[in-house]
This record gives C-alpha cells, structure tokens and sequence, in this order.
C-alpha cells in the first residue's frame, strides 16, 4: 500500500483543467464555478450557469440547468444515497455521517419493502425523498433537490467519515477540481479482497475508470451540463466515461470502505469476471452502436 503522501502527490500529477466547450461562455477559461452565489470555496457562479435563464446549460429531452439557490446558503456538500431494501446496511451508513453545517444527507427511496424508509426515519436531520425505481433515476431526482456545490453519490454499503468529509471540503476549495472519486479498500480485509481491491484501484488509476462503489463526486454546474445520470446500467461507468470529454477524475483518499458482500456471497472469481465482462460489452456498445446518447437523462 502506497503512502498517503505518494497517492496525494499521484492525484496531483493526474489533474488536469476542465475545458468547456466554446459554445458555452465563460469569463474566465479553465476555471470552475461554483453553483451559487458567491459561496465559501470559491468564486460565485455566472448567471448563465445558474437555472432559469436564457443563458443556463440546455440541451437533450427536457434537461435544464441547475435550480437557482439562495444567496444565503451555507451547504456545499450533498450527499445523495440511492436506497432500495437496504435497512441492513443504511443505519450503519448514516450514523457513520458526522453532522456539519456545510453537509446536507439526502436518502433516495426507490420503493423499498423492508423497511428501509423507517430506518432512515431515525435520523431526523438527514432529507428522504422518493424517485421510480432505478439508481440512475434515484440519483437524478437526489441531485435536483441538492443544495450543495459539490455532489456525492454514495452507496448504501459504503461508509465516509470525518475523514473523507475533510477530503471533499479540500476538493471542493480547490477551483482545479473537477470531478473524482475515492480510491477504495473492500470490507473485510481478506487477502482475496484486498487483491480486488487493489486492482480496482490500478483501473482507476491507469484507465480513469472508478466505480460507483468509489463515490463519485463532481461539481454541482457539471453534473447538470452533462445531464446527470443514464437511467439505464452501467449508469456510474457511463458518467464517468462523459465526464472524460472535460476532465479527467482525481482520485481522492483516504480510501472508502465498500461492502464485499457481491464477492462474500456470489463467489470471488465468478463476481470479478462479470464486472470485466460488464465492461467489456459496455465499452463495445459505445463503440459499435448509439445505444448511449452524450447526455444522461436528468
């Protein structure tokens, strides 16, 4: 495992400025707005960047830019968590979640049946709201009710901390910041997982591939430009493949530990090869037919 100091200076070395279109005019070239006005972090976001105006972010059925936010926020952090009949996992999630009044925890119930609104119930202070059933359509109907600069879509199954919270808030300062995700450890640490989790993180590294597992993270203005999730899987490899026409992802750490149990219970190898396969024949999709249009379906 390679030092902390050596993956942060990786990441470094990995950035590079996201390049909007010239179609879309910016003041500043290479520079990331932040979605509201004038918040902390950064500089304040273009009128034309904000929804609501002749001059927002359209393009594809029905896409618009982001909802205008109020002056007087303070939330730079949405955290969005598609659920569905994840009561055994969300309760460890959320309590795991520190509260802070830059960081708002929205739960997006796709129709659970074992009583998973319930246990979100519990934590009052985190937002839970309904979307048909789909992780991508989950994910979209999260990110229209977030508030915050930067958007984190996390899994059920895996837990930030403190930790993590302190490397999106340095994400989020940073106006070169784009897009990322966490480098990922799988829970429990057996020899056979760590091994997979290794290799996760070498794709990531070497073919700027990471997971939705690894906490996909991207400024508010983009993730509206790019018109949010497919509705369709791989919803997560999709986006991210899009997300490489502006920027390439940074890869954020501490790791986040993600739930082994796919592996646990359905077999090591057998689960390794289908998520390879997966891959193949999405990247063969793209490639050989318009199965994928270049927006998502927000």
């Amino acid at each position: 495992m390679k030092s902390k100091k050596k993956l942060s200076a990786e990441g470094a070395r990995g950035r590079r400025p996201l390049t909007i279109p010239p179609s879309t005019p910016l003041p500043q070239p290479h520079t990331i707005f932040l979605a509201g006005a004038g918040g902390a972090g950064g500089p304040a976001c273009p009128s034309h960047l904000r929804g609501g105006g002749e001059g927002s972010l359209r393009g594809g059925r029905g896409a618009s830019g982001p909802p205008p936010l109020p002056s007087n926020y303070t939330i730079t952090i949405s955290i969005i968590i598609p659920v569905l009949n994840e009561a055994g996992e969300l309760g460890g999630t959320l309590a795991g979640l520190p509260a802070a009044p830059d960081l708002e925890v929205i739960v997006v119930d796709g129709g659970s049946r074992d009583g998973t609104p319930v246990v979100a119930g519990r934590f009052p202070h985190y937002r839970i709201i309904e979307a048909p059933r789909g992780r991508g359509s989950q994910m979209n109907a999260g990110a229209r009710r977030a508030r915050g600069e930067l958007l984190a879509f996390l899994h059920a199954d895996t837990r930030l901390e403190e930790a993590h919270l302190a490397a999106l808030r340095a994400a989020g300062a940073d106006p070169g910041f784009a897009a990322g995700a966490f480098m990922l450890n799988l829970w429990p640490p057996l020899p056979a997982l760590r091994l997979i989790a290794w290799g996760a993180n070498w794709r990531s590294r070497l073919f700027g591939l990471p997971y939705g597992d690894q906490v996909l993270v991207l400024r508010r203005n983009l993730f509206f430009k790019l018109g949010g999730f497919s509705h369709r899987r791989p919803e997560d490899l999709d986006l991210v493949i899009r997300l490489r026409r502006y920027t390439r992802l940074r890869l954020l750490i501490p790791p986040v530990a993600s739930s082994a149990r796919r592996w646990l219970t359905q077999g090591y190898f057998r689960t390794t090869r289908r998520h390879w396969l997966f891959l193949a024949r999405h990247l063969a999709e793209r490639a050989l037919t318009h199965r994928w249009p270049a927006r998502g379906e927000f």
